[in-house]
């Protein structure tokens, strides 16, 4: 499903310039914001597949060695309906016969045979069951009965050989086999939409054999494994199809027509997804869907032709594009598939044919000797089809199929079919050995025979190995393996001198080239960073719009130098001239790009081979993949370098703002002042290291007490020097004692105004208290007005102090007001900042006002300090845990 949804989602079909097939087509998926998140669906998918496949295989070897220990149910109805069609010897005892209608089981309505599978996975030898019946007597008249039987355990038949061959092969090594590829190719390429369409091609065969063991479950996990059965069984013609319209490239009557595959592809899944919910329903309340499933009975033979139009598809377009493919390397092995998924499903297609003519299963059409082994030939379909999945579109054609597919495939798919023939071959050595009235000399001729095929098994994957050699892999050598290794060692290294080290001395020692040069990008010339046989390279420096490094960025390839050659590039191509005693100190015979993403890193200059043989294309192609991966390395390696910089940046930046956050703490009051009748407190939050919000209390003469807060426009450094700034203005301004706070705060206002930038203010309040006349004197800079709180006869009384003018630091000169308030004995004045009011919790609602006060009148009683500490605890309970995004600066005066 999740490959269907990548197609839709398709917006175009685009050309894979990163593989070297010519005519190399791909499905462009829109990309995921979490990259990761792909692994999910595939892991889910995983574990239900290895859950089914391991317990259907579990129970059949249960079944051949004859240990089960599980009953067997005594009835087994329709799939559809109640009519019971099978009856087991203990229910045929007690009354029950063919044709009669299941009423209800243990005085359960009977709606499906969940339940009676349920009982099973429970139930033991010899435990009850009671079945209601209704007994047809005559065409009129029906007769119920209650029957009660006792469960009886399950009996296997006795296997031949050919029953234990169909058993290894069919129903255990190709499932998993399927398995293993399919989530292994999907795991390597998780976002490629052609590995998912192997994974649904391989899970589908690994179902397409018939049979399930509903009693292996039981509950919503029955249900969740038949539906994973039904539907892989279902839409096997739908991958087929999908495989044959997208691989190699895609069919051109798709890029023209891109409607007609739907005429297919829609049915074949709808009719995938009715089979999937009819198994699934059908469990427990199979009238939900006896109706439909009626009604659609006509629709099979559509659902027969179209599975066998899919098969069809598929085939031909395998055959159109293995003669039609422009690349001689990928039309050979279009071919391969062509040719090994014919021979593995054209005899099973020829008896599943047979089987339709003949109105009986395929494993009836014909006799087993002809049955087992046109089945068994499914072994090769995974293994053939993966095989060219991950030449074609996982891995460089060049170096994996000489090397990953050689020793993936070759030796490992050769290992795996050879150890699971000689394991069938010992098993069914055994149950021979085994077999009731056998004699000594037919024994002996088992044992015999089949330890000479255990011995010809090796024989036999050897010259396999070497045939695939000599097919497909004559150019293999020593030197491929050394650069294809280095090409994933590269891979891997974060530092720049030890990768250069590698790759000359990897690249030296497997083409005998003595003279390597390695040059990178430094201030705008392209520098020797690391060279290999040579005694100076000091004047050599190719500038960044030269006429070598332009050839290198047009072509994107490997650059053949012919210092020799009069009509070369290096004589015809204009620049060159000034370039070309570099490139003979260098001694230069092939340039190979270091091409990152977004510009030429460098590139590496390689001399004439000790052999003095030209490079071949084969060396042409391994040295653009180790450079690829080269290039790579080197931006990772530039990047670990820059994040190293900037980590040593950071924390030299840190530790200075842990510097400017100490200084800043220090600028708060240290102590407080005692002034009679009064209880008050602050704090300060910021919401960085350092923060712009401001405090202070100031002892004056007269007994009088100064109360300052204010909150400077942005965060951090910035703010917190403004804030700084605005402390030694209210105090050069408070010393004065003045009691014109007005004038006070004109001339704060021209002091921060002069010392900030044009976008630098500050919202402030500043508040003289008399302890003798109880009185408060203020002026508000556009602050939030800090509030008093008066509790008379039970009543809260607030006022809100707003008198005064602008921000301060904004224009130079303004005109301030005072206001004088007279506060009474537990009144309490709160000031703030609004990173207080305006903390938000996750969903980005602030606390607001209206929470502060309610807050605040919750308090009545406590001392300021134990009032501060409540308004915070309430905030950050709004705030859920939420990032703070502003300074928390809380002031509470209350008189006593």
């Amino acid at each position: 499903m999740f490959l269907l949804l990548q197609i839709l989602s398709t917006a175009s079909i685009r050309r894979s310039d990163g593989f070297p097939f010519s005519q190399v087509w791909i499905i462009k998926a829109r990309p995921m914001k979490n990259r990761h998140i792909i692994y999910i669906p595939l892991a889910l998918l995983f574990v239900i597949a290895a859950i089914y496949q391991t317990r259907f295989i579990e129970g059949r070897i249960t079944y051949i060695q004859g240990k089960l220990d599980r009953v067997r149910p005594p009835v087994v109805t329709g799939r559809y309906n109640s009519t019971i069609g099978y009856v087991a010897p203990e229910a045929e005892r007690v009354g029950i016969h063919k044709g009669d209608q299941l009423i209800a089981v243990d005085g359960r309505p009977y709606t499906g045979p969940g339940y009676i599978w349920d009982r099973i996975y429970d139930s033991r030898q010899g435990d009850p069951i009671t079945l209601t019946i209704r007994h047809q007597e005559t065409e009129a008249s029906a007769v119920e009965e209650i029957k009660q039987i006792e469960f009886a355990r399950g009996e296997p038949e006795p296997y031949d050989f050919w029953g234990l061959l169909y058993m290894l092969v069919q129903v255990m090594a190709v499932p998993v086999i399927c398995i293993l590829l399919g989530f292994g190719v999907t795991l390597l390429r998780p976002r490629d939409p052609l590995a998912w369409l192997l994974l649904g091609l391989m899970l589908s065969f690994a179902q397409i054999i018939p049979g399930i063991d509903y009693t292996a479950w039981r509950g919503w996990a029955r249900e969740l494994m038949v539906g994973y059965k039904s539907f892989f069984q279902s839409a096997w013609p739908l991958w087929m199809v999908l495989v044959g319209i997208y691989f190699s490239e895609r069919w051109s009557v798709d890029r023209r027509w891109p409607w007609l595959k739907w005429l297919v592809i829609i049915p074949t899944l709808l009719f995938a997804i009715k089979n999937t919910v009819f198994a699934v329903v059908s469990i427990n309340n199979y009238p939900a869907v006896a109706p439909l499933y009626q009604a659609l009975q006509p629709l099979q033979p559509v659902e027969i032709g179209l599975t066998m139009a899919s098969v069809g598809i598929f085939f031909a377009l395998l055959g159109y594009k293995s003669g039609t493919t422009a690349d001689p390397d990928a039309r050979r092995r279009m071919r391969l598939l062509y040719i090994g998924t014919n021979i593995s499903l054209a005899p099973s297609l020829v008896i599943f044919v047979l089987s339709l003519v003949r109105g009986t299963t395929p494993d009836r059409a014909a006799p087993p000797w002809v049955v087992i082994p046109a089945l068994a030939m499914f072994l090769l379909f995974p293994l053939t089809f993966a095989y060219v999945i991950v030449v074609h579109r996982a891995l460089d054609i060049r170096v994996v199929i000489r090397q990953g597919v050689r020793y993936a495939f070759a030796r490992g798919g050769v290992q795996l079919l050879r150890l699971i023939l000689i394991g069938a071959i010992a098993f069914a050595m055994i149950r021979l050995i085994d077999r009731p009235n056998s004699f000594l000399g037919e024994n002996l001729t088992v044992i015999l025979l089949g330890v000479a095929l255990i011995f010809a098994m090796r024989h036999v994957g050897e010259w396999l190995i070497g045939w695939t050699d000599r097919r497909f892999f004559r150019e293999a050598y020593n030197t491929e393996q050394i650069l294809s290794d280095l090409s994933r060692k590269v891979r891997t290294m974060v530092e720049t001198k030890p990768l250069l080290e590698t790759v000359a001395d990897q690249i030296s020692q497997s083409l005998h080239v003595p003279r390597v040069a390695l040059l990178l990008k430094q201030d705008g010339h392209y520098r020797p960073a690391h060279a290999l046989g040579y005694d100076d390279l000091a004047e050599v420096s190719f500038k960044e719009p030269s006429a070598v490094v332009e050839q290198l960025k047009q072509h994107h390839e490997p650059l053949r130098v012919y210092l020799d050659d009069a009509d070369s590039w290096v004589y015809k191509t204009p620049g060159v001239d000034g370039e070309r005693e570099m490139l003979k100190a260098l001694d230069t015979q092939l340039l190979l790009p270091l091409a990152g993403k977004d510009a030429l890193q460098g590139f590496i200059s390689l001399g004439p081979k000790q052999s003095e043989e030209p490079f071949s294309g084969t060396d042409l192609n391994l040295l653009q993949s180790v450079t690829s991966q080269t290039a790579l390395a080197l931006e990772n390696s530039q990047l670990t370098e820059r994040i190293a910089s900037e980590v040593a940046q950071r924390e030299r930046l840190n530790r200075e703002l842990e510097i400017a956050r100490e200084v800043q703490e220090r600028l708060f009051p240290q102590k407080l002042p005692s002034i009679s009748g009064l209880d008050y407190c602050g704090a300060c939050r910021p919401a960085l290291g350092v923060g712009g919000d401001y405090y202070d209390f100031l002892l004056l003469p007269g007994d009088r007490l100064g109360i300052a807060i204010g909150d400077v426009s942005g965060k951090g450094i910035a703010a917190a020097l403004l804030m700084a700034s605005l402390q030694a203005s209210l105090r050069s301004q408070a010393i004065a004692a003045a009691t014109d706070l007005a004038e006070q705060m004109g001339n704060v206002n021209r002091l921060v105004y002069d010392a900030s930038a044009e976008n630098r203010y500050a919202t402030f309040f500043y508040a003289q208290y008399d302890s003798t006349t109880r009185s408060l004197t203020y002026v508000n800079a556009g602050h939030n007005p800090p509030i008093i709180f008066r509790k008379a006869k039970g009543e809260w009384e607030l006022t809100r102090l707003e008198a005064g003018g602008a921000v301060v630091g904004l224009l130079r000169n303004f005109p301030y007001s005072q206001a004088t308030v007279t506060m009474e004995p537990g009144d309490a004045l709160v000031a703030f900042t609004d990173g207080i009011s305006e903390a938000m919790n996750p969903e980005e609602e602030e606390w607001g006002e209206d929470n502060l006060i309610e807050a605040v009148k919750e308090c009545d009683g406590l001392t300021a300090s134990d009032m501060l500490g409540r308004l915070v605890e309430a905030a950050d309970r709004f705030a859920a845990g939420a990032k703070q995004h502003d300074d928390m600066t809380l002031l509470i005066v209350r008189v006593l």
